[in-house]
């Protein structure tokens, strides 16, 4: 199995960000007396530490003096800070992808660690045809070109994951009626090649997610050998929002509703 032997920019400007939140929290600094020594805006400090700002190295330099950061952590932040000021690997496909998205799509490859879709498939387990039928609203121009940036992340996700990945169905998404019967059977062959390949799936099923699972689907994504966790929200109308979950809490519910599939699992095989 291949893996990425560097951080893309995108994940470097967020494991960035997390260290030098981290630095300045081990201070117990808050963001108003940092702008203010070093004469950053607090908006602009603020965007750094989320990884929403690709900071000059310079800035960098000045807040890793701040903390008097020690010699290996200076080293490795200087690193990820020039590697950060580069474009997404996605860049190209800024047509029919946001900011947001993009930023997803290269933390997914080597970051992805579970998932939960209650409605629909998740996009790198997709057989063509069901991606196909998903985008049947889109003009011909834009599906085939949505269907290139699907295959290439397939791909990359194929080449680059770091297995076990958990992804937790919904039960609806396997009983949907995408495309009709044939497309998805091709969808249940597809589901069952993944799970060759290290992709560990379960399913909750609806009576259960009713009880335990309000909200959408998310995902989790694990960065810098654990140094950073990463919750992605799907918002209504398919934006993704992402954060880093330093309080462990949407790790928490991934790891409930993963239980109460398998417990239920058990429950129905006893």
């Amino acid at each position: 199995m291949v893996h990425d032997i560097q951080p893309s920019a995108t994940v470097s400007r967020l494991l960035l960000g997390h260290q030098l939140h981290q630095l300045r929290a081990e201070r117990r600094l808050t963001l108003q007396t940092v702008a203010s020594a070093l004469y950053l805006s607090v908006s602009k400090l603020s965007r750094i530490e989320t990884g929403r700002h690709r900071a000059a190295p310079a800035d960098i330099n000045r807040l890793i003096d701040f903390y008097d950061a020690p010699r290996a952590a200076r080293e490795r932040l200087l690193q990820w800070a020039v590697r950060a000021t580069g474009r997404s690997g996605y860049h190209s496909f800024a047509d029919v992808t946001d900011a947001a998205l993009r930023d997803y799509l290269d933390m997914e490859p080597s970051g992805l660690r579970a998932m939960y879709a209650p409605g629909v498939i998740p996009a790198v387990l997709r057989s063509r045809r069901y991606a196909g039928e998903l985008l049947a609203a889109a003009g011909e121009a834009e599906r085939e070109r949505r269907l290139w940036l699907l295959a290439l992340r397939q791909q990359r996700f194929a080449q680059l994951a770091r297995r076990p990945v958990r992804v937790l169905l919904g039960e609806s998404a396997l009983n949907s009626r995408i495309g009709g019967p044939e497309v998805m059977r091709e969808q249940a062959v597809r589901l069952r090649e993944a799970e060759g390949l290290g992709v560990e799936i379960a399913v909750l099923p609806s009576a259960v997610a009713a009880r335990v699972a309000p909200g959408g689907a998310f995902g989790l994504v694990v960065l810098g050998d654990a140094l950073l966790t990463m919750t992605v929200l799907e918002e209504p109308g398919g934006t993704l929002r992402i954060a880093p979950d330093r309080d462990g809490r949407a790790t928490g519910r991934f790891e409930s509703l993963w239980h109460a599939a398998v417990a239920d699992s058990a429950g129905v095989a006893a």
